[in-house]
C-alpha cells in the first residue's frame, strides 16, 4: 500500500508538471509581438496604439509591443521569427546593387507587408545659433543619426552618401531621446530623424532651447536621389510644426508599414487588419499621434510594391481594392499556425 501511495503521489506530480508545460507552451504562442522602436519615437507609439485596439478583437492572445532599434531591427527580427509582427520603412525591403545602381527588393522568407499606417519624414535639427545652415556644411561634424540597426540611420546613410559627404561626417548612434540631450549638451552638432511629423523628442528639446530644421532638398547631390531611391517621396514639413518655425522647410518621407511574419495564418492577418480598419480601430488610431491624424484605409496601399501577406492580400480584396501584380503573394503552404490560430470570436472568418 505505501508503495503503491507513492507511485500515485508520483504520478501526479508528473501529470502536473506536464500540464503547466504544456499550458506554459500554449500561452507562450498565443502571445503575438510586434515590433516597435526606440523609447521617444513614433514607432513605439504607434505600436502601443496598434496593440491597445487589436487587444479587444482577440481575447485568446496576448499582445505586446516591445522596444527595438527601429525597422531594420524589426525586420531581422521578423526573418528570424522573433517577432510575429512589426513596423519596418518600405526603403529597408531594398538594396542597392541592381542595374545602373538602382535598387532590388532584399531576398526575404518571412516577413511581408500588410498595409502602410503612416509617413516618416527625414528631420535634421540643428540649435537655433548654430551656424549650420545647409547640410554640405556638416562636414567633419559629429551628428546623431539613430540607434544601430534603425531605419533612421540607414536613411541618413543613404542620404549623406547622395551628398557625398557620408565618408566625411561623424555618426553617432544614438536612440532620439538621447540624442537631442547630446544636441543640448553640444557633443552632437545636429540629430537626424526619420519619424511622423511632429517629433516628440524635437517638441521636447524645443522646452528647453530653440532649434532649427534644416533643409534638405536644396542641395545639389539631391538631383539622382529619388531616382536611386524610388522609395522617398518629396514632402514639406509645414510652417508652424514646430514652436518658432516660420517656414515650411523641404524634406522627403518613408512610407512606414506594418509588416506580418509569414508564420501568422492568413486567417490570423485577415482579422489583425479587420480590427485595425474598422471604424473604432481607425478613430483610436488618429488619436495615438498627429502622424495618423488622417490615418484611413484609402492609403493602406500607398508606397508598397512588393508582395503582401497572403491575409493581407485577401482582406484588400474583400474591401474592394485591385491589387497590381507586384504585390500579389506568391503561391504558399499554410505554417502550422494555422492549427493554433482560436476561432473568430464572432464566429466569422474568411472563406477557404
Amino acid at each position: 500500500m505505501k508503495r503503491v501511495f507513492v507511485f500515485s503521489i508520483f504520478v501526479l506530480m508528473a501529470v502536473g508538471l506536464m500540464a503547466s508545460t504544456l499550458g506554459g507552451c500554449e500561452q507562450r504562442s498565443r502571445t503575438l509581438r510586434l515590433g516597435g522602436g526606440p523609447y521617444g519615437g513614433t514607432f513605439q507609439l504607434v505600436g502601443e496604439g496598434l496593440v491597445e485596439v487589436l487587444q479587444p478583437h482577440h481575447p485568446g492572445y496576448r499582445f505586446m509591443v516591445e522596444r527595438s532599434g527601429g525597422s531594420v531591427a524589426n525586420l531581422r527580427a521578423l526573418e528570424r521569427e522573433q517577432m510575429d509582427l512589426g513596423l519596418v520603412y518600405a526603403a529597408d525591403f531594398w538594396v542597392s546593387g541592381g542595374p545602373d545602381e538602382k535598387p532590388v527588393p532584399v531576398q526575404l522568407k518571412n516577413a511581408l507587408p500588410a498595409a502602410r499606417l503612416f509617413g516618416a519624414v527625414a528631420q535634421l535639427a540643428v540649435l537655433e545659433r548654430s551656424r549650420i545652415t545647409r547640410p554640405e556644411q556638416l562636414r567633419g561634424a559629429r551628428i546623431a543619426v539613430g540607434n544601430p540597426g534603425s531605419g533612421a540611420a540607414r536613411a541618413a546613410e543613404r542620404y549623406f552618401r547622395a551628398l557625398g559627404i557620408w565618408e566625411q561626417i561623424v555618426p553617432v548612434y544614438l536612440g532620439y531621446d538621447m540624442a537631442v540631450s547630446e544636441l543640448l549638451r553640444g557633443n552632437v552638432v545636429a540629430v537626424w530623424e526619420m519619424v511622423g511629423v511632429p517629433s516628440a523628442s524635437f517638441e521636447a528639446a524645443l522646452a528647453q532651447r530653440p532649434l532649427r530644421l534644416i533643409n534638405l532638398r536644396d542641395v545639389a547631390g539631391m538631383v539622382r536621389f529619388f531616382e536611386l531611391n524610388p522609395y522617398y517621396r518629396p514632402v514639406d514639413i509645414a510652417s508652424g510644426t514646430y514652436e518658432g518655425q516660420q517656414q515650411a522647410v523641404s524634406s522627403f518621407e518613408d512610407s512606414a508599414l506594418l509588416v506580418a511574419g509569414r508564420h501568422l495564418s492568413r486567417d490570423m492577418v485577415w482579422r489583425i487588419l479587420e480590427g485595425v480598419y474598422s471604424e473604432e480601430g481607425v478613430k483610436s488610431l488618429r488619436r495615438v499621434h498627429p502622424v495618423l491624424a488622417d490615418f484611413s484605409a484609402a492609403a493602406a496601399l500607398t508606397g508598397i510594391n512588393i508582395p503582401l501577406h497572403p491575409g493581407a492580400a485577401y482582406f484588400w480584396r474583400q474591401q474592394g481594392r485591385e491589387l497590381p501584380a507586384a504585390l500579389l503573394p506568391e503561391a504558399v503552404e499554410d505554417s502550422p499556425l494555422v492549427n493554433r490560430d482560436l476561432p473568430d470570436p464572432g464566429g466569422k472568418s474568411p472563406e477557404p
